[in-house]
């Protein structure tokens, strides 16, 4: 993970070698290969659900990039010294951090949803994984303000629409994937040692949600 990638293109193909290439360097000491399949759902890549909702902030004029205030530089209150984690030197990876916080805490709405539609076990669980993206969305918002010095906390972010259990199911299982692999990606697009952690706690996390949803489909 010592190169890092600048300014990348992380969609499609793109995104599908860097998933295995950095899982092949940060796994590879538990499991020879990666244990998931790659899976786009409804033929768009990863991140193409997101820009679509932030082409929709624009037309609305909700803000969505990042923070006046951050986007400049931190605020005056941060020391201003070179080195140092999670400080001026990570401000290039705060658009990468609204983004994933956007996407837990849609996740997050999500997961209650299916957890109100289930019962008995399944809703325990989901009501869990609810609860996780909740807990992750808060770690990402603070990495977010002590790197930029800006509270950042997106209220009632949109989930797509639940049409059938299962199938729902079967679309958080790829997401959580491609979750994975942008949290993956991360650990090579910054050379902050905190950063680089969180993501990769993050995208273990994220597989380890992936393996609960294939649980609950192989038990429905």
């Amino acid at each position: 993970m010592e190169e890092a990638l600048r300014g990348a293109d992380l969609r499609g193909e793109d995104q599908k070698a860097v998933f295995a290439r950095v899982w092949k360097r940060v796994m590879e000491d538990r499991t020879e290969a990666s244990p998931i399949t790659w899976e786009e759902p409804q033929g768009q890549s990863p991140m193409e659900g997101t820009q679509g909702e932030e082409a929709q902030r624009a037309e609305t004029g909700e803000a969505t990039v990042l923070p006046a205030r951050a986007a400049h530089g931190p605020r005056g209150d941060f020391p201003q010294e070179e080195g140092g984690v999670l400080g001026p030197n990570c401000l290039d990876c705060a658009p990468l951090l609204q983004e994933l916080l956007r996407r837990e805490l849609a996740d997050c709405r999500e997961y209650q949803i299916l957890a109100r539609r289930a019962g008995g076990g399944p809703a325990r669980v989901l009501a869990g994984l609810a609860g996780e993206k909740k807990r992750r969305a808060k770690r990402l918002s603070a990495a977010y303000f002590l790197i930029s010095g800006v509270r950042y906390w997106p209220e009632n972010e949109k989930c797509p629409p639940v049409t059938s259990y299962l199938g729902t199911l079967r679309r958080r299982f790829a997401q959580e994937q491609a979750t994975m692999a942008a949290y993956l990606a991360g650990t090579e697009g910054t050379t902050d040692p905190c950063l680089r952690q969180l993501f990769l706690e993050l995208a273990e996390e994220s597989w380890d949600q992936a393996c609960k949803i294939r649980l609950l489909v192989e038990q429905a």
